[in-house]
């Protein structure tokens, strides 16, 4: 090897990390703006009243699963966007955009018609039989349901800027969106001046219009940056060598939703079972994980969306580079993350709780909260290259079996016959992590791998759309430009 092959070889993976980068921290900001929205309504519901803030408190548990299940239903056009445009091919971005909105927004309009006729039902769930949090709730829930619309418009739209690299346009909108929702709780909860008092209803609208507005600027973000006309293009000649059915692409991604949710449901049926000191530290310590998750997500994100431009480019070298180099951009950051919190585990548990017992439990979990990220880092890289390459259904297999066979069992074994409380408890997290960190490398790098033929060395960088338009013949077309 010569003294700067090495350089060579490297330079690459700098590039890719650059792009992640890139990518990610406006996706990073867009998440932290979307929970910041559920931070302020159970802020704003908390100094109205105990009752109307237990209310909002089922209600957005129900609405949560049902939000999840649309997001989920968006994955397949979230895929297709960025093979598509690696392609130069937004035509079948427009085949996608058109198959999504009837298939990801049928099942919105049926989620929407459950809260609407639902509501009281479904409360009655997790109310106790109390008749008032019932009627609140069922009142919040018709307030918020149009929002599952507005999220399907929202999510396919922004996965069409983010394939194209401008993912800033989703960020913008959800912030403007986070300061009409603060504007609007404030005036439909407490009803100052002309505005009526609706509490736990006041704060259903006003997530409902906040999200109404998010729409809104990314349709005047479309215009202005002339997705229409792009969108309109014919299509190439060229057949397309993946699948491009929406349904197939998405059901997985449902049912592996479906899966975290049930999963979270009966582990925290273990704790609950140790003690109740033990379950309050496993939700503080659980909570750090979520937050940490989310910021590995929206980085991964990011690699998804470049492996799936590479891909669609045949630029399978690319591809690969790009998925080796997400997982060294993730689990650097992870082990730095995860040293800190386990050296730091009883501070951190102190930030949220001053009661002994909790904070011991919280400190006891977070060390292993602490040593699954590496794993997670890993697993977030391997998962973006297979939800990239369309292999939804074998992402959905390493969560279930990683979820269903390992983590569950564990957890319980440990509690239960090892006496180890919430120590077996995170154990078994780390478990899951590990498992489906062996399991989805096997599926991206193992014998069994599906990556597609191409061209190993091309190294053409896909064409980035500018957003910005010139005149061709009396017509407005955005401009294609090569970096």
């Amino acid at each position: 090897m010569t003294a700067t092959s090495a350089p060579v070889a490297a330079e690459p993976h700098r590039v890719a990390a650059r792009q992640m980068v890139k990518l990610g921290i406006p996706l990073l900001i867009g998440a932290f703006s979307a929970a910041m929205a559920g931070i302020v309504d159970t802020a704003m519901m908390g100094r109205y009243g105990a009752a109307h803030l237990a209310a909002v408190s089922g209600g957005s548990a129900i609405f949560d699963i049902f939000s999840g299940i649309v997001l989920a239903s968006a994955v397949g056009h979230q895929i297709l966007s960025a093979r598509f445009a690696g392609r130069e091919d937004p035509a079948g971005i427009r085949r996608s955009l058109q198959a999504s909105a009837w298939f990801c927004g049928g099942i919105a309009a049926l989620l929407t018609v459950v809260c609407l006729a639902g509501g009281g039902f479904l409360m009655s769930l997790v109310s106790g039989g109390d008749a008032e949090l019932e009627d609140l709730g069922s009142g919040y829930l018709g307030a918020r349901a149009p929002t599952l619309i507005a999220l399907v418009a929202y999510a396919l739209l922004a996965a069409i800027f983010n394939a194209y690299q401008r993912p800033r346009l989703a960020m913008v909108a959800a912030l403007v969106a986070n300061a009409v929702n603060l504007v609007l709780d404030w005036a439909l909860i407490y009803g100052p001046g002309p505005f009526p008092e609706l509490g736990a209803i006041g704060n259903g609208l006003a997530t409902t219009v906040s999200w109404l507005v998010a729409v809104g600027c990314l349709l005047v973000a479309a215009r202005r940056f002339g997705l229409v006309a792009l969108l309109r293009r014919p299509p190439l000649d060229e057949p397309v060598d993946f699948p491009t059915s929406v349904p197939r692409l998405g059901w997985p991604a449902i049912v592996s939703m479906a899966l975290d949710y049930s999963s979270v449901a009966i582990f925290f049926a273990i704790l609950g079972g140790i003690g109740e000191a033990t379950l309050a530290g496993g939700r503080i310590a659980f909570e750090v994980l979520l937050l940490l998750f989310s910021v590995g997500g929206a980085f991964a994100a990011g690699g998804r969306i470049l492996i799936g431009r590479s891909v669609g480019a045949g630029q399978i070298g690319q591809a690969r580079t790009l998925w080796r180099t997400s997982q060294v951009v993730l689990l650097l950051p992870a082990v730095a993350l995860g040293t800190a919190l386990a050296v730091l585990a009883a501070p951190v548990a102190r930030l949220f709780t001053s009661f002994p017992g909790v904070v011991d439990a919280a400190a006891g979990a977070l060390p292993l909260v602490a040593l699954c990220l590496p794993l997670m880092a890993w697993t977030l890289g391997n998962v973006s290259a297979l939800r990239a390459l369309g292999h939804t259904r074998w992402d959905m297999y390493g969560n279930l079996v990683a979820g269903i066979v390992v983590q569950l069992p564990l957890a319980w074994m440990l509690v239960h016959l090892a006496d180890l409380g919430i120590v077996g408890a995170y154990l078994g997290v780390v478990g899951y992590w590990l498992a489906r960190a062996g399991l989805t490398e096997l599926l991206v790098a193992g014998p069994y791998a599906r990556w597609p033929s191409g061209m190993e060395t091309n190294l053409r960088e896909p064409p980035v759309w500018t957003g910005r338009s010139q005149p061709a013949s009396g017509l407005s077309t955005p401009n294609m430009t090569e970096r």
